[in-house]
């Protein structure tokens, strides 16, 4: 589905991705993990053009994402995307956040958009919150509606960033449950997470990121009982 290959990211002087190379088959789960400012969230950026690679290549089924040619709002809508703080739009009630991109860019009437998103809202456990504005929401509620919006672009592959960073802990549960029915359902993800629990359950790999470098790539129980490499070592033995 997506592959990155010798992907090269700077910001000025600071040089935040060295090289970095993944696959991501279709319907595979992909955890990255690393360090804050290890690249992980860069480089989850560069997957559908929030950021530009400055060299490499990034193949979204089979084309070069990088070429000056690839038209980026239809990449975007077949890359969904979910980030740390929701970026709901405030003014907006759920209904609407989740209806906006459907009618306005896929062309949908407002009635089968809604139709959709009342299914979305219902599969995350929001049903009851349909015309809530998103500062009556909690955290996790929030996470959740950003997710069934993410969703209602009808994407080929999702990536989370940091999904559970800026909640409180006992909200955390709720939104890694519906990334986990995601993963059932066989889409496509890569998850950038400091949950080691969730990696270890949900990923089909993990992936460990160390200044810019993707250096060990294994499936969870293999990844966590025997790394490879001496830094993925050092890590876990500080979050475990």
């Amino acid at each position: 589905m997506i592959e990155a290959k010798n992907v090269h990211k700077s910001f000025g002087l600071l040089e935040v991705l060295k090289g970095v190379s993944l696959r991501v088959g279709e319907g595979e789960v992909i955890c990255l993990i690393g360090a804050s400012g290890s690249g992980k969230s860069t480089f989850l950026r560069c997957l559908n053009r929030l950021e530009d690679a400055d060299a490499g290549e990034i193949l979204f089924q089979g084309r070069n994402i990088l070429d000056p040619k690839t038209d980026v709002d239809a990449l975007r809508r077949s890359i969904g995307m979910v980030f740390q703080n929701f970026n709901l739009f405030p003014h907006m009630s759920v209904l609407e956040n989740i209806i906006l991109g459907p009618v306005r860019l896929l062309g949908l009437s407002r009635a089968n958009a809604t139709g959709h998103a009342r299914e979305l809202l219902a599969s995350v456990g929001l049903s009851d919150k349909i015309d809530a504005n998103p500062r009556q929401l909690s955290g996790g509620q929030k996470q959740r509606a950003a997710i069934a919006r993410a969703l209602a672009m009808r994407p080929k592959v999702m990536l989370f960033d940091e999904p559970t960073s800026a909640l409180d802990p006992e909200m955390v549960s709720e939104v890694l449950d519906v990334i986990r029915n995601l993963a059932r359902d066989g889409m496509t993800m890569v998850v950038v997470t400091h949950e080691m629990g969730f990696a270890r359950e949900a990923a089909d790999r993990v992936a460990f990121v160390h200044e810019g470098k993707l250096l060990e790539v294994a499936p969870p129980a293999e990844f966590f009982r025997n790394p490879r490499e001496v830094r993925t070592r050092e890590f876990l033995s500080k979050i475990l």
